[in-house]
């Protein structure tokens, strides 16, 4: 019995030592540029990187999202707070792979991702009129992603934005500036689950709201 037990041992401990090596003779021409760049030379660190190339590449791409939240109106003024139902979409490009200019974010670390995001909510009748609001905004996140386990990721969002919006009891569209941060989770690289909240104002910064949602975006 305890034969078997140290044939397996050795076996395993076998199988840890080859996930390590690199077959050369058959590796990709295009990870030389990225071993070039990052200068690795052990064939543990080789092999990491390739991994995290592999990784990034799952969550680089042309991608769409869906967000549910809830929208908090005037923030800054004293009067009662309006929470109404709000709902989104957005598309656009991530990347989790290195530029060339960013030799200190090693991939699949670090993406960053630019797209157009609409937002609207459910309108809420009152004695002025509906209360409602829209936006249509193109925005700029950094994404933070540290691996956890095979296929999974978890970190930071922190953006910003700016686009057109329709707010309160007016028709009238106006200019608006959109900050976001949130914490996202990566699943098998393409599909990601972000909370996020998002602050918005206008122009004259005299108004402020905030939307706290919850999105689902699927990378192609």
């Amino acid at each position: 019995m305890m034969r078997q037990i140290i044939i397996l041992m050795c076996l395993f401990a076998g199988m840890l030592y080859a996930s390590g090596e690199v077959d050369y003779n058959k590796l990709d021409p295009s990870y030389y540029r990225y071993l070039k760049f990052y200068q690795k030379t052990s064939d543990k660190d080789i092999a990491e990187l390739i991994d995290n190339i592999d990784q990034a590449h799952k969550k680089t791409g042309l991608f769409l999202g869906i967000n549910i939240g809830y929208f908090g109106n005037d923030l800054v003024s004293t009067a009662q707070k309006d929470y109404l139902f709000a709902y989104g979409a957005k598309f656009g490009y991530q990347s989790f792979l290195p530029s060339f200019f960013e030799k200190l974010f090693l991939p699949n670390y670090v993406g960053r991702r630019l797209y157009i995001q609409y937002f609207a909510t459910k309108s809420k009748e009152e004695s002025l009129g509906k209360l409602n609001f829209s936006s249509i905004t193109l925005n700029g996140d950094m994404l933070i992603d540290l691996p956890i386990w095979r296929g999974f990721g978890a970190g930071i969002i922190a953006g910003i934005g700016l686009g057109s919006m329709v707010r309160g009891y007016s028709a009238s569209p106006e200019l608006s500036a959109m900050l976001n941060t949130g914490f996202g989770v990566t699943l098998f690289g393409h599909n990601r689950l972000e909370l996020e909240l998002k602050i918005i104002t206008n122009k004259s910064i005299d108004w402020m709201g905030t939307l706290f949602t919850l999105g689902y975006q699927y990378v192609f």
